[in-house]
């Protein structure tokens, strides 16, 4: 009896297990998926190839069995089972080439895939798409397909497609001049803003948009926040927050910049009204920065205009300072005048129906001269009226005024007379002693010796009082 070597029956039996591995792999591979597989998210665990066909085409008919819509910025298009192709066989066939592995490898496990079902649009879904949303309808159709292949739950809201410069019309335009103490910050925003897209009803923030970039300058944030507000002044665009400037701005038109802080909570808040996506453009060119606003066809016509412009005068304020010399100013701050100015735009859309609308009331303070003068002034001098020889002064009014003469209240008049007796004198021997003494008449003549002034300011001779 020949004895069989005993390494040549291990390699037999080993041999032997191989075979037997791979066709228990390849019954398997037939006959059933991996655990937790899908196709177009119908699971395909434990099934042959003919029931996994049967899951997915009962899948497919009930989802074309639904209704089948897509809402693009709000306008909402309605589709047909019609619109879509599917494909089982070759869903299936893709499915298989992806869990497929080497006959030697049969101690590896099955991969978990999630393969999407084999879909096409027809020229009917795009043309529906193009015609009720005015957008890329080859970008929105192709969400659409791939919403289609995971057999997702419609409505389907589609984001809103990207559009190139080429595709849109531009619809403002702003250009700011840029301080080198700016430039470096405007640059780094104008990467960042570069290209953003506005989708219709998302509320957009300044301050939001830009929190991401460490700049912490107002001025340059407020700058940009400028150009940006000057090209959503000139759409149809809903504006929800806006800081004016205190004083005239100079690198846009007064009522057409936007001051923002995000220290101090100022924003600039808007949100796109419109059925169409808007994509700004900005670059910095030398020391101008540009940005302009683009969109696609739809958008309405906007006019942008001023009324009640009016300066506002300045006034001189004078701060008497005690370290100045006598007859010493100087100006400290010089005049500036301010200004109020209203904006409003008209639109009008593509219907021809028109809305006013006062987007802002500008309204920037003027700047008062300051004069600081001497507060060591000479005490004025009355040049109404001019001193005469004799010490008396003559008035505009034409009438006398002695200096000097002490002032006599009316009551005076009410105290009891003193009686006369021999040795009293009369009113002109008393009033000749009192009153000052006349030595000349109004015209320049000569007057009697003894004439004097009285109280009234008038000549009294001697004659006069016998």
């Amino acid at each position: 009896m020949k004895v069989t070597p005993i390494y040549k029956i291990i390699t037999g039996l080993f041999l032997l297990s191989i075979i037997l591995a791979s066709a228990s792999y390849v019954n398997l591979h037939v006959f059933a998926a991996s655990s937790g597989s899908t196709i177009g998210s119908v699971a395909v665990e434990d099934l042959s190839d003919g029931e996994v066909k049967k899951q997915l085409n009962r899948a497919i008919n009930k989802w074309k069995n639904s209704e089948l819509s897509v809402l693009v910025g709000g306008e909402k298009v309605l589709l047909e089972a019609e619109d879509f192709q599917f494909n089982s066989d070759e869903s299936i066939s893709t499915y298989k080439n992806r869990t497929a592995k080497p006959w030697y490898a049969f101690w590896r496990k099955t991969p978990i895939v999630h393969e999407p079902l084999q879909v096409s649009a027809t020229v009917s879904l795009v043309e529906k798409i193009s015609e009720h949303t005015k957008q890329n309808s080859d970008e929105i159709a192709s969400q659409v397909l791939e919403a289609a292949s995971y057999l997702r739950k419609f409505p389907l809201k589609i984001k809103d497609a990207d559009f190139s410069i080429e595709d849109g019309e531009r619809i403002s335009f702003q250009a700011v001049p840029v301080k080198d103490a700016d430039l470096s910050n405007i640059v780094a925003l104008a990467k960042q803003l570069d290209g953003y897209i506005f989708e219709p009803n998302k509320p957009f923030s300044f301050n939001s948009f830009i929190e991401q970039e460490e700049i912490n300058n107002d001025r340059s944030l407020s700058l940009m926040a400028s150009a940006l507000y000057s090209n959503v002044l000139q759409s149809s665009f809903e504006i929800t927050e806006r800081h004016q400037a205190e004083e005239i701005p100079t690198y846009v038109k007064p009522g057409y910049e936007a001051i923002v802080s995000p220290f101090l909570d100022k924003d600039l808040k808007f949100i796109s009204k419109g059925t169409v996506p808007a994509k700004i453009a900005a670059t910095v060119s030398g020391n101008e920065l540009k940005v302009s606003l683009y969109s696609l066809s739809g958008s309405p016509e906007v006019l942008v205009y001023e009324k009640d412009r009016r300066a506002i005068e300045p006034r001189t304020i004078y701060r008497y300072m005690s370290n100045l010399a006598e007859g010493d100013s100087k100006t400290v701050e010089k005049a500036k005048p301010g200004l109020q100015v209203y904006i409003y735009r008209t639109i009008t859309d593509e219907n021809g129906k028109t809305e006013n609308q006062l987007m802002s009331q500008n309204y920037y303070h003027p700047i008062n001269q300051v004069i600081e003068t001497s507060a060591k002034q000479t005490a004025p001098i009355d040049n109404s009226s001019e001193p005469t020889t004799d010490g008396y002064v003559e008035n505009q009014q034409g009438t006398d005024q002695g200096l000097g003469e002490p002032q006599q209240e009316e009551s005076t008049s009410q105290q009891p007379m003193p009686s006369k007796d021999k040795n009293s004198k009369d009113d002109s021997e008393l009033n000749s002693s009192k009153e000052p003494q006349a030595t000349t008449s109004k015209n320049g003549g000569s007057v009697p010796k003894g004439s004097h002034y009285n109280k009234t300011g008038d000549i009294v001779t001697p004659n006069d009082s016998k």
